[in-house]
């Protein structure tokens, strides 16, 4: 099922400012009252459903999807983080048999942060594709936010050059880790979590470029998916580690491993 979100109308901007609908929330509706997603895809969008993208003005910064209803696995916060994505668009597509649990009472809702480098304003939607199963026919999951930013904020600053951001987490839970992607901004390389106790390399995914609007434009983060990719056990030290390589000094970058945990 693809569900779409908005419209939102972007202001104008120039290559050098863009401009910018900043971190704007709304409750939204879910694909399904009772259902288990598999798989998530999504992508920015005009009103005849075409791609918007930096070619022609958009960017998709960022958006969250949050159940409300829930609370973070990491953090301990009100909100669980279950999907969430950056220009990369980053499909997820968990291994066979499982599944994340949408329930009645669920509430969801959106932060999107969107941007527009077009001399005019632009109107566009979040289209998200929903892959779904039948209530609880599948092995549950949770998302597990493992943010080199900590839990104040995901936002933290990079010099020039090379440049290595860590955070660490005793991790509150345990289970199979059956799929993970990263988040990054312009010039991040790669973002890892590792079992330290365990020595286990959890998910390192790399950052892939292209150029797009003649500016150089992160279009893709590796996904890592197995059944599962690695035991994550109760008390087990989780370090988050994000490689920048930037060719000026910038604030607000990100690092995210962003995981999917079955019990057992």
């Amino acid at each position: 099922m693809t569900v779409r979100y908005g419209p939102w109308t972007i202001p104008a901007g120039t290559m050098d400012q863009p401009g910018e609908l900043a971190n704007s929330f709304a409750l939204i509706s879910k694909p399904c009252s009772s259902c288990d997603i598999v798989g998530e895809k999504p992508d920015l969008v005009y009103a005849d459903g075409s791609t918007a993208n930096m070619d022609t003005g958009p960017m998709l910064h960022h958006f969250v999807i949050s159940n409300l209803s829930g609370r973070d696995a990491v953090c301990g916060m009100a909100g669980d983080r279950i999907w969430a994505s950056g220009n990369e668009r980053t499909e997820k597509s968990f291994p066979d048999g499982y599944g994340l649990p949408v329930r009645n009472l669920d509430r969801w809702g959106l932060l999107t942060d969107l941007m527009n480098y077009s001399s005019t304003p632009r109107t566009v939607y979040l289209s998200i594709t929903y892959t779904y199963a039948g209530a609880a026919t599948t092995t549950p999951v949770r998302s597990l936010w493992l943010d080199a930013g900590g839990c104040l904020t995901s936002d933290y600053s990079v010099p020039a050059g090379p440049s290595v951001h860590t955070w660490s987490w005793i991790s509150a839970v345990g289970g199979r880790l059956v799929f993970a992607n990263g988040h990054m901004h312009v010039g991040g390389v790669h973002v890892a979590a590792i079992d330290k106790t365990t020595r286990t390399t959890l998910c390192d995914s790399y950052a892939g470029y292209d150029t797009m609007a003649g500016m150089r434009a992160l279009t893709s983060m590796g996904t890592c998916s197995g059944n599962p990719i690695a035991t994550v056990h109760l008390g087990d030290l989780i370090t988050v580690s994000s490689y920048y390589d930037s060719p000026a000094a910038q604030d607000g970058v990100m690092g995210i491993v962003h995981a999917y945990l079955a019990a057992g």
